[in-house]
């Protein structure tokens, strides 16, 4: 009996062994994960240049791209990479063929994606009538107001989970593992446009269905912003803050802007990707708009990838591209200056590395609480005085507000006694209030008395307007006198911050307990 137990015992050892082993070796190797506003690679920020490859799955396989062959797909990643692309937006589905035949193109695409170092956003559906959508859903396309034939509020209630979610189980399932994978998207500019409170709940159960089987990748919604969903600032920011949502996409054509993605972005701080991008001639001179427009979502906007619509690399159509606003050889004769500006921030992305801070938020107590005097270069009045930035009250009545003098603005802190500092989180106006009265660059400064003099400790730029930011000491520093110094206010000359956190350094306690 002893003996049978023991190698039954063995065996479960083994076998348990075993599976353990295939589980850690099923993992991805290359994961992109989002880290704070970024996107993170083995402790470096992952910024990109990407296009989008709508067909590029279904290529050589007769309707709905009948023009195209299985060359057409290698021809389209070399032009990609040798760009410096990183990162291409593919729409899955196709109604035409079954849910396994499917998830099988999409393997082929992600494996010659690999070979190549490419990663892929998986867009599992298309809100308007193409055949980008999985086989059953034909019918849930319906007339909506307005005039725009889309997917009607009968399948974002329930009629998702017949066709469409069954589909995306198959394909996770299958290819969780794959390097090739960026990121899952639930939908193409996915809106109800007859009850926009579906959208909550469907994109909330999308993403923790998908979660539940593939835990290593993210996953994003694929709207063209908060705004276009119409389910308003509040609702978008709950759910982009849901865990399972990874980070925020928004859509821009013709140089158009979206304000409120914008206050979901800069009060929630997840990475933000400019998913479709394009520019029309008829709206001016494309390869100056384009270039101006890299530089104000990658430096200003802070977004963390750039993606030109309807890219072609052929010199002849085969049906997959943008004559209005894409990036071809055969409508249009900028493709190669257009080229030349995305090989040029790509390499400028790939010449300059970010190192990610180990910690994202400062550790210990906000002992600004029990500071016992302040001073500022001004006050709009009596209400809005320094000592209303440390109550720990975050609210638009509760804020230190300069007057409208030019900056630059500063508020003086007394601590009370010396403290051993690790950091510092500034709230702006932006957490209660409109995200453009946030500073947009500041100064952190320590002193031997409330007049000074001052010692810079950090330097900080905000062009996109968070509407918090921490700042982190490599080592803890003593200080007793600390001062928040505006250079920049933002919209206009009032500097106004609800809460200024001095956070003293205690081992042991953990980063998200203030967070």
């Amino acid at each position: 009996m002893r003996t049978t137990s023991l190698v039954k015992f063995i065996f479960l050892y083994f076998l348990f062994l075993l599976l353990f082993i295939n589980v850690i070796n099923s993992a991805p190797t290359e994961l992109i994960t989002a880290y704070d506003d970024e996107f993170a690679l083995n402790g470096q920020a992952y910024r990109f240049i990407g296009v989008n490859l709508r067909g590029i799955c279904h290529y050589g396989h007769g309707d709905p791209l009948p023009y195209t062959n299985s060359s057409h797909i290698d021809e389209n990643l070399d032009g990609v990479a040798s760009m410096g692309g990183k990162v291409i937006r593919i729409f899955a589905a196709v109604n035409n063929t079954t849910n396994q035949d499917i998830v099988d193109r999409l393997k082929t695409v992600l494996d010659k994606m690999e070979t190549r170092r490419l990663k892929a956003i998986v867009c599992f559906t298309d809100v308007y009538n193409t055949n980008f959508h999985p086989p059953g859903d034909d019918g849930y396309y319906q007339l909506q107001p307005g005039g725009w034939t889309l997917l009607d509020d009968t399948w974002f209630a329930s009629g998702y989970t017949i066709n469409y979610l069954p589909l995306v189980q198959l394909a996770v399932t299958q290819l969780k593992d794959h390097n090739a994978i960026f990121a899952w998207e639930l939908g193409n500019e996915i809106t109800d446009i007859k009850n926009p409170s579906n959208i909550i709940s469907f994109a909330t159960s999308v993403a923790s269905a998908i979660k539940a089987i593939d835990s290593y990748h993210m996953v994003t919604t694929g709207f063209l912003s908060i705004d276009h969903t119409q389910i308003g600032e509040t609702n978008g920011y709950n759910l982009y803050a849901n865990p399972n949502i990874d980070f925020i996409t928004v859509h821009s054509y013709n140089g158009d802007y979206h304000n409120q993605n914008w206050a979901v972005y800069s009060r929630l701080r997840k990475p933000l990707v400019l998913e479709e991008y394009g520019f029309s001639s008829s709206s001016g001179d494309r390869v100056t708009n384009t270039q101006n427009l890299v530089n104000e979502w990658f430096d200003v906007h802070c977004a963390r990838g750039f993606m030109q619509w309807g890219y072609q690399a052929q010199s002849y159509d085969i049906g997959d591209g943008d004559n209005d606003v894409g990036m071809d050889r055969y409508a249009y004769t900028d493709y190669n200056q257009m080229f030349n500006i995305y090989q040029t921030r790509a390499n400028l992305i790939a010449n300059n590395p970010i190192t990610l801070p180990a910690r994202l938020a400062p550790i210990g107590i906000n002992v600004a609480r029990y500071s016992i005097n302040w001073q500022a270069d001004s006050v709009y009045n009596s209400s809005y005085g320094g000592d209303k930035a440390y109550d720990g009250i975050i609210s638009g009545t509760s804020k230190w507000c300069s007057n409208g003098n030019p900056p630059p603005h500063w508020l003086a802190l007394d601590l009370g006694q010396m403290r051993l500092v690790d950091g510092f989180t500034i709230r702006m106006a932006g957490v209660v209030e409109l995200v453009s009265f946030n500073a947009k660059s500041y100064q952190i400064q320590s002193g031997s008395s409330l007049t000074g003099p001052w010692t810079t400790e950090f330097t900080v730029s905000n062009p996109a307007q968070f509407s918090f930011y921490h700042s982190i000491f490599d080592t803890p520093k003593s200080m007793r006198y600390v001062r928040l110094y505006v250079t920049d206010t933002g919209i206009d000359n009032y500097c106004r911050i609800p809460e200024v956190e001095v956070h003293e350094y205690s081992s042991g306690v953990s980063t998200w307990m203030i967070y």
